[in-house]
């Protein structure tokens, strides 16, 4: 279950840097065109409009940079958790299989005990009745 979740999680930031790629190229176009716009001139309405654009794609990238960060740092908690379960599952794994031995090589001697008591309680001779 958790290593569904980290799949997911790692889902989520590959969408979040594809979204990122894509308003960084979003902002170098229309860096370009307003380049080219000042060139020919450019009415002061229209600057101020590209302006403004730059400055807010400027703050949403900031933002989805900081998301996706935060995002990383939950993954790699989440996969430091992981391998300290899988670490934990493994020593379980290797108490029980220990413990599964120990009870086997009890249940064969207290079986070989009672076969040794058989053994002797046949082989006593029997008391003579008074």
């Amino acid at each position: 279950m958790a290593q569904i979740r980290l799949t997911a999680k790692m889902t989520l930031v590959k969408a979040q840097e594809e979204e990122i790629e894509k308003l960084t190229l979003k902002r170098l176009a229309h860096e370009e065109e307003l380049r080219n716009k000042i060139s020919r001139g450019i009415p002061a309405p229209e600057y101020v409009l590209y302006k403004q654009f730059a400055e807010e794609s400027r703050t949403e990238l900031k933002t989805r940079e900081h998301k996706k960060k935060e995002m990383i740092r939950e993954i790699e908690r989440d996969r430091e958790k992981l391998v300290q379960l899988s670490k934990e599952k493994r020593i379980l794994e290797r108490l029980k299989e220990k413990k599964k031995k120990v009870f086997l090589y009890q249940a064969e001697k207290n079986e070989q005990k009672r076969n040794d008591e058989m053994v002797i309680t046949r082989r006593r001779p029997l008391s003579p009745r008074s």
